[in-house]
Order: structure tokens, then C-alpha cells, then sequence
């Protein structure tokens, strides 16, 4: 029996923030799928691939760092325009 088959039997609840749901289940709507039938293709691919279906990283100390400064704005170059740009680069 093909997973699609098989019998919807049991039930699953999540909770989650006001604002992610109304960002998501936009974007089911758009896509022509319920919230339902999102999870249900999450929960399936996991369970054929036996993995999270795209990438779960956790920044280490050093892109950590980085992420800081940039939104403090350290070493950051700026251009008023795309030729003043090139010609940052050299290019």
C-alpha cells in the first residue's frame, strides 16, 4: 500500500505563533493546498527520505561573528550606484 493509500487514522496538533501561521497558510492558499494537505506532503517526505527535507544548519561561533558585525555594519562597503560599485571592485 502506497503512503497516499493508506488510511488517514489518527490525528496530530501543533501550536504555533499567530504571525507564522497567517505567513504560511497564505502561501497554501496560493499554492491551492490546505494547511493540512502541506503537512501531510512534510510528514510524507520525511518519512520516505528518513530526513528533514532541506538543510537544518546552526550557525557556528565564527558566521555568528560575522552576522553581528554585518548588522552593526562593520566592514561593510557601500555604493551610490551599480559603476560606483565596479569600480570598488576593480572591475
Amino acid at each position: 500500500m502506497t503512503i497516499a493509500a493508506r488510511p488517514r487514522d489518527t490525528t496530530y496538533q501543533i501550536r504555533i505563533d499567530g504571525h507564522t501561521k497567517r505567513l504560511s497558510f497564505a502561501v497554501f492558499r496560493d499554492l491551492g493546498i490546505t494547511p493540512a494537505e502541506a503537512m501531510r506532503v512534510f510528514l510524507n517526505r520525511v518519512a520516505q527520505t528518513k530526513s528533514i527535507p532541506f538543510s537544518l544548519n546552526v550557525p557556528n561561533a565564527e558566521t555568528l561573528k560575522v552576522f553581528a558585525e554585518s548588522d552593526a555594519g562593520v566592514g561593510l562597503n557601500r555604493a551610490k550606484n551599480a559603476q560606483d560599485l565596479y569600480s570598488q571592485l576593480g572591475i
